[in-house]
């Protein structure tokens, strides 16, 4: 599970990266472009913080779990509300869940996490 969170971690924050970048692509109202932009960085720092804890042997903080699935809510939800036209929606709508479920995953690994989460990576290594 760790290595999943780990990944998963990774890919969510690559994607949160993305919707902060994607209204300068497009043709947003201010306050879409705005939206994506603090809740992009948001949600990257608090993937990007699940997914060091992670590598580094340490389950995700609570809060990090709590920011990322939150900051990918509002990310999925502003383009339905806020801009709903076609290419930027799809995208939007695909990095968005990629955003939520990185946060969800690493919710679960805090919850389920067994020995290997517990451990640090040296320990994990040496294990291995």
């Amino acid at each position: 599970m760790v290595n999943l969170t780990k990944w998963s971690g990774l890919v969510a924050t690559i994607a949160s990266l993305v919707v902060i970048v994607l209204p300068a692509f497009f043709r947003v109202t201010h306050s879409q472009a705005l939206t994506s932009l603090l809740a992009g960085e948001v949600a990257a720092i608090a993937l990007a913080h699940s997914a060091y804890r992670a590598s580094s042997g340490k389950q995700a903080a609570p809060l990090s779990i709590v920011a990322a699935v939150v900051s990918g809510l509002i990310l999925l939800v502003s383009p339905l509300v806020l801009s709903p036209f076609d290419p930027f929606l799809t995208i939007m709508l695909g990095t968005s869940l990629l955003v939520v479920v990185g946060g969800v995953l690493a919710g679960i690994d805090r919850i389920r996490g067994g020995a290997a989460g517990r451990q640090t990576g040296a320990e994990r290594l040496a294990g291995n």
